[in-house]
């Protein structure tokens, strides 16, 4: 068919189904954008209509009661141009775009998650217990955030009002694939105050292709399937929260989060008769606590923030006696100890309808204890001064920000940004030039490793890293059950830090790398009809480095079809499609490598109801139903650790969950 007459097809289907849309019954307002508000770079909560920034809103409990979504890589899977790697034994890491790890602010209320691993957060520890939505913002804030907010922020918001005096909830959770949760949430309301506690512990009991099943024990000389593809895992949490609100809207948080967790990698039987084996064990220990107040004071809104949070990871490996089980320690352990303290304080004028500010500081201090490290302890301090300005005339808004960063390291940056709002009727235009910057971590600049296969120094002469990202946002309403989204964005970086090779061959040193860019565009629709949602969105997405100079670009898509059977059961049904792209990414020491990876889809589908007058919820349902578990992949530039690598792993395959929640 002539691509002319495609686009007249097209043009009449879209006419055709306006109509329907806009006089379609209400029947699922609570998921409508008008009453949503937003926090995420703003100085005060407003509409989201009202915000500078294109901002996706992810309803975290509707991703719990329809696909069991238990943390934020769960989510964070079903977002469009997202890629979420789940690796065996590392946790799960996020490619957002061409921009991972470091690049990647994720945040709490607006506190920053630390503690990377490996140089990326591993998004399977943060659970989703209390929160109720998150908030995600494509494109540099540094501005706004500071250090590593260059390529996006991600922004859980937690539960902060209930109706009743006491709240009691109780979710199990389970998978097929050995996967068993259990989650308590409460809420005590006090006179001016509320406090909410949630604890819970996940465990997952390990996973292979090829697991023997057993109906009755067998006699074996040893335990040859104690290896596992993907390792068991458990994890504990508490976490408390105490909102306390004056008469004059004056808000006061205190919190404590507790999370523990374990990995047990069990090596293969080894010796003349396999009858003993080196196993290792990896514990991740976070204690955060800080104090947040907001609100109007002495003619201000302000927001004043600390907070303290350690995070300690053990490497422990044992020799095991498979004969008897027992177990001696050996030489091979490594601790790792991470302390940041964080002090912010915004200002901002009481919102005037012309012209409005926001100015404040930060000071960042963070030290690390390895044995990895140059001299076993390095610290750094980063000092901030930020401001910005917005000046509204009728219909077309902007926003000019600055920040500077003062590094005890030398490591000194400016970002700018500027951001414009055209506003007609239901019709919205964003437009933004923001820089962003990362400074190097400790890591990066002092880490020395050196093994019978491994030569990797830190680089204390490293520079931050800079981008530059343009970006252009559409948002139309053609009426309270239909709306679409169109953008396209540019981002290039400067500076670009990752492990290369020096002359000898057995030596790799962290370095600054330039020509690192990414663009593409998206379109979404978002639309209510017949007791149904429906949400569909398609992007094409592309990269290019220094080696690799042209861009490549591949499709992606994503939709989201509930259909509400009546108020109290609906069915949803979730597919999406990535095509065959190369992806530029870093290894788990820091090196760049590239691979070309093959398409794939997934399919997810589930059925939801609610008893006894939302005092029962019951959700069960099958994802990744095609069964992908593995991707194809061909390395494009070698790497000194992963170069034998022939697949990536995704998934443990097809599996059925079931969810109970339990409401008092």
């Amino acid at each position: 068919m002539p691509s002319f007459y495609k686009m007249k097809l097209f043009q009449s289907i879209l006419y055709l189904i306006i109509p329907i849309l806009s006089c379609a019954q209400d029947t699922i307002n609570k998921s409508i954008l008008l009453n949503q508000i937003v926090l995420t770079g703003q100085y005060t909560p407003i509409h989201i209509d009202s915000s500078f920034y294109a901002i996706e809103i992810l309803n975290v409990n509707r991703d719990e009661d329809i696909f069991g979504a238990q943390n934020l890589s769960s989510v964070m899977s079903r977002t469009l141009g997202l890629n979420v790697f789940h690796d065996p034994f590392l946790g799960s890491s996020i490619d957002f775009q061409g921009f991972s790890g470091e690049n990647i602010k994720v945040l709490i209320d607006g506190i920053e998650v630390s503690g990377l691993k490996n140089g990326s957060l591993d998004f399977s520890q943060i659970n989703l217990t209390n929160i109720e939505r998150i908030e995600l913002v494509d494109g540099p804030l540094s501005t706004v955030y500071g250090n590593n907010a260059l390529g996006a922020t991600i922004n859980l918001i937690s539960k902060n009002t209930q109706p009743d005096t006491f709240n009691l909830g109780v979710e199990t959770y389970l998978e097929s694939i050995g996967q068993y949760n259990l989650n308590i949430n409460s809420g005590y309301k006090f006179t001016k105050g509320i406090l909410f506690t949630s604890l819970g512990r996940h465990y997952f009991d390990g996973w292979s292709m090829n697991d023997p099943v057993h109906l009755f024990q067998s006699s074996i000389v040893a335990d040859s399937s104690r290896f596992l593809d993907w390792k068991p895992k458990e994890q504990w949490f508490v976490k408390s929260r105490y909102n306390y609100k004056t008469s004059k809207q004056l808000s006061f948080q205190l919190y404590v989060d507790i999370f523990k967790e374990e990995v047990v990698n069990k090596g293969f039987p080894q010796g003349a008769f396999m009858n003993y084996a080196f196993d290792d064990y990896y514990f991740t220990r976070r204690f955060n606590q800080g104090l947040s107040i907001k609100g109007p004071f002495l003619n201000r809104n302000i927001d004043v923030v600390i907070y303290y949070n350690n995070l300690r990871r053990i490497k422990n490996q044992y020799y095991t006696d498979l004969s008897d089980l027992s177990q001696l320690s050996t030489n091979d352990s490594d601790t790792t100890i991470i302390d940041v303290l964080n002090h912010r304080v915004t200002c901002s004028n009481l919102q005037n309808l012309k012209l409005n500010y926001q100015y404040g500081y930060m000071i960042n201090y963070e030290s690390m204890k390895t044995q990895r490290i140059t001299t076993s302890s390095k610290d750094k301090v980063d000092i901030s001064a930020f401001s910005s300005l917005d000046y509204d005339f009728r219909k077309v808004s902007f926003r000019t920000s600055i920040r500077y960063v003062y590094n005890n390291d030398g490591k000194n940056s400016f970002a700018p940004s500027v951001n414009f709002k055209f506003k007609h009727r239901k019709k919205y235009l964003r437009g933004s030039y923001g820089r962003g910057f990362r400074t190097p971590s400790l890591k990066e600049m002092y880490f020395n490793f050196v093994d019978i296969n491994h030569n990797i120094q830190g680089n204390p002469s490293l520079q931050p890293e800079y981008s530059h990202n343009f970006q252009i946002n559409i948002h139309t309403q053609f009426s309270p059950n239909f709306q679409w989204d169109a953008k396209i964005f540019y981002n290039s970086i400067d500076n670009y830090i990752t492990l290369t090779q020096n002359n000898n061959l057995n030596n790799f040193e962290y370095s600054n790398i330039d020509g690192y860019n990414t663009a593409g565009c998206k379109i979404g629709i978002d639309a209510f009809f017949l007791n149904s949602q429906f949400e569909f969105n398609i992007a094409y997405l592309g990269q290019n480095s220094l080696y690799q100079s042209k861009f490549k670009f591949y499709p992606t898509l994503s939709t989201l079809f509930n259909y509400s059977i009546n108020t109290r059961n609906n069915i949803s049904l979730f597919y999406s499609f990535k095509g065959s792209r190369s992806v530029i990414s870093k290894n788990a020491y820091g090196e760049l490598i590239s691979r070309q990876i093959s398409q794939y889809s997934m399919l997810d589908m589930s059925y939801n109801t609610q008893l006894f007058n939302e005092f029962l919820k019951l959700s069960i349902g099958c994802n990744n139903i095609l069964n992908i578990r593995n991707l194809d992949a061909e390395t494009l530039i070698s790497s000194f650790h992963n170069s034998g690598e022939s697949g990536i792993p995704i998934s443990c395959g097809r599996y059925v969950f079931t969810s109970l929640k339990f409401n008092l």
